[in-house]
């Protein structure tokens, strides 16, 4: 496999430097529930037909082809996208482990790419008199920037190439004085500084171009004020079809351009959208609530019935992205890691269907939604699940944090030479942490390990059964200390249930309605039918004394109820009817 290296450091070219840096390689995942999500995606990814990603490609080139195209929106509205779709999460994947049939593929689409590419550097299955229409310069470009990067860091130079090339066409598109009025604009915020960041072929004009045609300073007030109603109406010069979760992706490069040119106002603005985000428009679970199609959304609706479009994983996506830069600039803060813990547990291992597809909408009440094979959510999916072991640790020179506790461990290529750490963590189904540090002589580093802030109580942690340090629930506990091989770190993660009411547009008139979580978990009751899951009737008092753990680790029966159970509701599938809110009293 291509040697990449653990980290890239970007810092030369930020204003406001990261303090830690999430990996690029190094991380092994071991048995447990992240592995398994990460393995079902490479079954995903091995469904998808080369013939029908490479259609329009072809056609464009007049290839002759036996294939016919994926169809629906996805495809026949923004070509191309399916291939760079399996590029990102199979590219991504190859970050972490060898798959000689997801390696032979991508050689295959990145040909195929160069062989339809334009001398000017257009890399789009359209013509160019095409790309100012739909989602073309925004959401798709980007999807192509995630593609070609994931393929130059993973395994071939080339998708740098490629990206570099289509980055000097875009900096010099004729379409740019308008391009922020077009199809869910502010969508495309996102792709140019991306470049610039995290790649080794990105230049200043890919911040100056983002900031001149995409920057709204209107807006960036709105969330700078915090508007309670800014999130769901948008008002500026010009038309937009309609307000979008999706906009998030324009944070996450707000927050980029900050992270470019120190200037405070972007950093403002995002902390504002971040707070408006979470305090009106989340699920205790990490669902985000604003999406596109509904005719009525208000701060606080919070849609339980899945008529209404809520909990979409591209919007989860954007906002665990989101989190992971704010993470690596302010790693001492714990809440940033918890959204990102949230939205992977409940939204997208929730929208894994096995290896066999993606859901888009996590609905949290009758039944999860069926899963697909190509849309916009399996394009996020795949590149979240091929990139699920980049989330667990994060590192500096001398500096390692514990983020996430999942079986895995990490080659840490430290100022002082190479560190292994081991966590044989696994939460939820355990509250018991240990962690091996590996040596080859005695070094002097700093270890931060995170306590969730949805731990019960302080916890006491050791080293080789010494009381080091305590650690505070929302917090990072901070050890720096000279390390010997064989190290073991251990401590205590207490879990328990909690309840939050429900308040929103879907309460049920003389009937109170609860979230249950336990530890990251969002739990589910499941029944017969949707209708009867709703009708526990316990109290807030003492529901825990109607369950008892079932044969299957996390699930619990529910006495005198022996038709329900208690259920983490990322295990549930499709055809079983559940509700994440049942009625209580």
């Amino acid at each position: 496999m291509k040697k990449i290296e653990q980290i890239y450091d970007y810092n030369d070219k930020l204003a406001v430097k990261d303090k830690l840096f999430t990996p690029q390689s190094g991380v092994k995942l071991n048995n447990g529930l992240f592995k398994t999500v990460f393995d079902n995606n490479i079954k995903f990814l091995k469904l998808l037909d080369m013939g029908r990603m490479l259609y329009w490609f072809d056609d464009k080139t007049g290839t002759p082809t036996e294939s016919e195209p994926y169809r629906g929106h996805f495809e026949d509205n923004l070509k191309g996208s399916t291939l760079s779709m399996f590029l990102m999460g199979a590219a991504n994947t190859l970050r972490w482990t060898d798959e000689e049939e997801l390696k032979r593929r991508i050689k295959i689409g990145i040909d195929r790419i160069k062989s339809a590419a334009e001398p000017d550097g257009f890399l789009m299955p359209i013509k160019q008199s095409e790309f100012p229409s739909k989602e073309y310069p925004h959401y798709t470009r980007i999807w192509l920037t995630y593609a070609l990067s994931a393929v130059g860091l993973s395994c071939d130079e080339g998708g740098y190439e490629l990206l570099a090339r289509w980055q000097d066409w875009f900096n010099s598109c004729v379409d740019l004085p308008v391009i922020k009025y077009l199809c869910l604009a502010f969508q495309g915020v996102v792709a140019s500084p991306y470049v610039y960041i995290n790649t080794p072929v990105g230049k200043t004009e890919d911040i100056d171009v983002t900031i001149e045609h995409y920057e709204e300073l209107w807006r960036l007030s709105q969330f700078l004020r915090k508007e309670r109603n800014c999130v769901h109406i948008r008002k500026q010069p010009g038309e937009e079809p309609h307000a979008h979760g999706s906009e998030l992706e324009a944070i996450e490069g707000y927050l980029d351009l900050y992270r470019a040119t120190a200037r405070n106002y972007y950093l403002a603005a995002v902390l504002g959208a971040w707070e408006l985000y979470h305090r009106d428009w989340e699920h205790p679970g990490g669902g985000i609530v604003m999406c596109e199609g509904m005719p009525i959304n208000y701060p606080g609706c919070y849609w339980l019935d899945p008529k209404n479009n809520y909990n979409e994983l591209c919007c989860t996506s954007f906002w665990l992205y989101l989190n992971l830069r704010l993470h690596r600039l302010f790693p001492e803060e714990e809440k940033y890691m918890a959204e990102v813990e949230k939205s992977l547990y409940n939204i997208a291992f929730a929208n894994q269907d096995g290896g066999n597809g993606i859901r888009y909408f996590g609905y949290l009440d009758q039944k999860k939604q069926e899963s697909g094979l190509v849309h916009c959510c399996c394009g996020v999916g795949t590149r979240i699940y091929g990139s699920l072991p980049e989330y667990i640790y994060s590192v500096s020179g001398d500096t390692v944090s514990v983020n996430l506790y999942t079986p895995s461990e990490i080659d840490w290529e430290s100022d002082f030479g190479k560190i292994k750490i081991k966590s044989d963590a696994d939460v939820p189904a355990s509250e018991e942490i240990k962690l091996t540090v590996y040596t080859e002589k005695d070094t002097d580093f700093t270890l931060m390990l995170r306590i969730p802030s949805w731990a019960t109580e302080e916890t006491v942690i050791k080293i080789n059964g010494e009381k080091v340090v305590s650690g505070k629930p929302g917090s990072y506990a901070v050890i720096k200390r000279i390390f010997k091989n064989g190290d073991i770190i251990t401590y205590n993660l207490k879990q328990s249930f909690r309840l939050t009411k429900y308040k929103g547009a879907d309460e049920l008139p003389g009937f109170d309605r609860y979230y249950i979580e336990k530890g990251p978990i969002l739990y589910a009751v499941s029944a017969p039918d949707a209708h009867s899951a709703r009708l526990i009737g316990w109290s807030t008092d003492n529901f825990e004394n109607w369950l008892e753990p079932d044969e299957e680790s996390g699930v619990y029966s529910i006495k005198m109820h022996p038709d329900k159970k208690l259920i983490p509701y990322y295990m549930l599938d499709s055809d079983t009817p559940m509700t994440c809110c049942p009625i209580f009293g």
